[in-house]
């Protein structure tokens, strides 16, 4: 199958955009609703968790985002492959995949899929209070085998949702979506059980049928039965201190493809699967308001599982443990602010067929790190960071694999004036042999002597901003060497990654309407070759040029507020040779929420692909012979979600 519907073309977009500016005048709420379309980028001389592009809770609740996809629309460098299947869904920041990224939740890691047609990531959006994305090779502070930056995602606790002077809280939603006939169920509840104790709980349902694309036809075995329940107790035992003990659980479950973010065929058969996530995680503060003392420590067990052709004789469990341990504290020592602490994690990659389980695979990396963020001036600032990690690996048959180095990273910001900012950095990272998906475990051997893998980013950056206005660019090229993936016979070193690549936005804040404008385009290749569609389950992928531009709207005194999203892909050229170019297309959604009591009674409008666009998202796996077709499954088409949503 062909996309239809041409896409339009980048000039096309802009005199649109332009208009809808001057029209509604918006982008970006203001700061006191925390509505981020376009959120401020705090630019240091060291990337790490100051510099990040932030999606706030606020936003995600008037797209009543359902999944990854909904999450990341709004930023160009992010890509979402999968159609509207939430369980395959993968993220690509600048054309590289989640694997290459340090992705947590709460601190907890998500090292791996189970397997490589399912997505590594499960998350319920309803209690996200944020997400950030750090693009290209990580610093010091982005953790262990950070190749191509960090991922991160933090929940609410109680005292996020609690009003001034309340003690106790509670909120019901119900929202509809009308493309796969769903509905969505959440309670939460949250309180102060004391002075020094908090506590919020929530249950999340999800019953969705097949989704429906563009051209009016049912994506076979796309349909969902998902549950999520969510726990957090706070801990404040005397001032200064802060403990939040956390567990969550997500399952969904449905008929899929064996191959699930592919269309089904007679050697892509349906079966019934599960895929689950399990997470415990502890994260204690300590702040007792000198400057030599800021600690996080963070411990956490986490398991994500699939279970493939469940209830048949022929039922595969498989899955990845991991616990671990973040120690940091942040010391301001005259011009110096220094960030330290050492990190540790261990992960099981487990399977089991038919009953019977295969021998374990194992891995765990220790490691030490340092940052030091110098004010040299009042114009100069400089970072200075580095971080040594040791990767311990052990096989199948028991075979070893151990690697160990420094991985260091510099910048240099420069304020000629203070409205601007130029920034210059370099970051390495060092990732080691590791757990690769289960799934594949017990069917390719690990060839010995494996180098690890090493990554480098160089990157110039430059933020201006004045009064209500923001513009900020970066220009980078990254590498990868030593990509480790599955060559003929073994998992091996295959190669090096190449990329470059720039992105550029632009927004504009007042008090009751903003307006955003960015692009983004990355060039990965491996081994001098432009990223196949092969490439995308492990490595990465190529997309178009990618525009996202953004208009917010609100009335305070009627409590409305209204909102638009164009997302624009151009069509990709630059692929391998012999391969079909793939056609652009551009995605709009909409948005109002009214709120007739306050934040007591919301009730929202959202419509996703507008005017009901057929496309493949390009990062998505596309054209393959055995299928004759396009193998991926399609985008959904127009989708109108409704929700009302009750605080006490």
């Amino acid at each position: 199958m062909k996309t239809t519907t041409p896409a339009t073309p980048a000039h096309k977009l802009l005199p649109l955009t332009i208009a809808l500016l001057s029209a509604f005048h918006g982008a970006q709420a203001d700061e006191a609703n925390k509505e981020a379309t376009l959120d401020p980028v705090v630019v240091t001389a060291q990337r790490g968790k100051d510099t990040n592009t932030v999606v706030r809770a606020s936003r995600m609740e008037v797209e009543q985002a359902l999944s990854l996809q909904d999450l990341f629309k709004q930023m160009p460098e992010v890509n979402i492959s999968g159609g509207a299947l939430s369980t395959v869904q993968k993220v690509y920041v600048r054309g590289l995949s989640e694997r290459m990224l340090n992705v947590t939740i709460d601190g907890a890691s998500q090292p791996e899929a189970a397997f490589h047609h399912n997505g590594q990531i499960m998350i319920e959006p309803e209690l996200l209070k944020r997400v950030e994305v750090e693009a290209g090779t990580g610093a010091a502070t982005a953790g262990p085998g950070a190749l191509a930056g960090a991922l991160r995602f933090t929940t609410k606790s109680a005292n996020d949702l609690l009003r001034p002077g309340e003690n106790f809280g509670a909120f019901l939603k119900q929202s509809y979506q009308s493309n796969a006939d769903g509905n969505k169920t959440s309670g939460t509840v949250y309180g102060s059980l004391s002075e020094q104790i908090d506590l919020l709980a929530s249950l999340t349902s999800l019953d969705a049928g097949e989704y429906v694309d563009g051209h009016g036809n049912r994506v076979q075995n796309s349909a969902t039965e998902a549950k999520a329940g969510f726990i957090k107790l706070g801990f404040t035992p005397a001032q200064g201190h802060r403990l939040e003990l956390a567990h969550d659980r997500h399952e969904d479950e449905g008929l899929r493809s064996f191959r699930a973010n592919l269309l089904p065929t007679a050697f892509n058969a349906s079966q019934r699967q599960k895929a689950e996530r399990e997470s415990t995680t502890l994260n204690y503060n300590y702040k007792p308001g000198n400057a030599l003392v800021d600690l996080h420590v963070v411990t956490f067990l986490n398991d994500n599982a699939l279970t493939m052709a469940k209830g048949s004789p022929a039922q595969e469990d498989v899955g990845t443990r991991s616990h671990g341990l973040n120690i940091s504290n942040v010391s301001r020592l005259g011009d110096h602010k220094l960030t330290y602490g050492f990190d540790y994690r261990h992960d099981k990659g487990y399977s089991a067929l038919a009953g019977a389980g295969s021998p374990n695979e194992t891995a765990s990396v220790k490691g030490a790190y340092l940052q030091d963020d110098l004010a040299l001036t009042d114009q100069w600032l400089l970072g200075l960071g580095g971080r040594y990690d040791q990767y311990d690996y052990k096989a199948t048959d028991g075979r070893q694999s151990d690697a160990k180095g420094f991985s260091p990273s510099a910048s240099l910001a420069f304020k000629p004036v203070s409205s601007v900012t130029l920034r210059l950095s370099h970051a390495r990272a060092l990732r080691g042999v590791w757990v690769i998906e289960p799934f594949l475990k017990p069917r390719w051997e690990t060839a010995p002597n494996l180098a690890p893998e090493k990554a480098s980013n160089s990157e110039f950056s430059a933020a201006w901003q004045e009064g209500p206005w923001q513009v900020n660019g970066a220009v980078f090229q990254q590498r990868i060497n030593n990509f480790i993936s599955f060559g003929e016979d073994f998992r091996e070193n295959v190669g090096d990654v190449r990329s470059r690549g720039y992105s550029l936005s632009a927004g504009y804040k007042a008090a009751q309407w903003s307006a955003s404008l960015g692009l983004a385009e990355s060039k990965p290749q491996l081994n001098g070759q432009p990223l196949a569609d092969g490439d995308s389950l492990l490595l990465g992928t190529t997309s178009g040029r990618n525009w996202v531009a953004q208009v917010d709207y609100q009335l305070p005194g009627h409590n409305l507020k209204f909102g638009w999203t164009g997302r624009l892909v151009e069509k990709l050229t630059n692929v391998p040779a012999g391969t079909g170019a793939k056609p652009g297309y551009n995605v709009h959604d909409i948005y109002t929420q009214w709120q007739p009591l306050g934040d007591k009674l919301s009730l929202t409008l959202t419509i996703k692909n507008l005017f009901d666009q057929y496309y493949y998202d390009q990062t998505s796996f596309g054209y393959n012979a055995r299928w004759g077709t396009v193998a991926s499954l399609p985008e959904a088409g127009r989708d109108v979600r409704v929700s009302a949503s009750w605080k006490f």
